[in-house]
């Protein structure tokens, strides 16, 4: 004899006590008819992801902003201690500085729907390059991490 797990008291195999009660309203009830359960959890958890993934982007936004102002110190003192001799060091540091804030601008501005698409027209138009930066963030995530462990 078998017992049925109930999903909207059954415990949750991660910490989002938050998402219960928004997963009991809006799935749960929708179980009676046929499939639109399974319709309302995947929005749902479409909707959390996005939730998550904005979260992200917020974040990462705020480090490259973080990553502009270092390199516009570095300028500065490059700058000061230097002089006209550092001059060209200072300005392919402030191009740099002015392609991070373009970055930092993009990501601040899309939607991530509007992001997910632009990557996949990025992977249709240039496949190599698309499995190159791929196996670049693969790579340093994998650093990242094991940095992290350490």
């Amino acid at each position: 004899m078998t017992s049925k797990i109930d999903p909207a008291t059954a415990p949750l195999p991660i910490d989002a006590a938050d998402w219960a009660e928004d997963l009991t309203s809006q799935v749960v009830p929708s179980r009676r008819g046929s499939g639109s359960g399974r319709n309302a959890l995947a929005d749902f958890a479409r909707s959390r992801l996005v939730g998550l993934v904005e979260d992200a982007r917020d974040t990462l936004v705020g480090q490259v902003r973080s990553l502009k102002s270092i390199a516009d110190q570095i300028t500065d003192t490059i700058g000061g201690s230097l002089g006209d001799t550092g001059e060209p060091f200072t300005r392919m540091i402030g191009n740099a500085t002015g392609a991070i804030d373009n970055v930092a601008d993009a990501l601040a501005e899309k939607s991530v729907e509007e992001l997910v698409e632009e990557g996949r027209e990025l992977v249709r138009a240039q496949p190599v390059v698309a499995v190159g930066l791929a196996i670049a963030i693969g790579f340093l995530a994998g650093r990242f991490m094991k940095a992290a462990q350490d």
